[in-house]
């Protein structure tokens, strides 16, 4: 059950990457990205706590998962600042 949550939420977050890149305000959907990678992050430490990944694979997913947030902020930055330039 938690697997096939996680699958969905890792569509739902593809199907949002792609809705965010040809939208003309992204924003709304990156801010929406970072609570479904904040999802996954909880699911993922959820996976090791019962004991269904072993630490090495959930510290490889924390540190995809940590670098996906980490371009997902520098964009989410980026669409802030060229919000405020008039």
């Amino acid at each position: 059950m938690l697997g096939d949550r996680m699958i969905n939420c890792l569509y739902d977050i593809l199907e949002t990457l792609i809705l965010a890149r040809y939208s003309a305000e992204k924003l709304s959907y990156l801010e929406s990205l970072n609570s479904q990678l904040d999802i996954l992050r909880y699911q993922t430490r959820m996976l090791l706590d019962f004991q269904l990944i072993s630490l090495d694979r959930y510290e490889f997913a924390g540190q995809q998962i940590n670098d996906i947030g980490t371009d997902l902020g520098g964009w989410i930055k980026h669409q802030q600042n060229r919000k405020k330039k008039p």
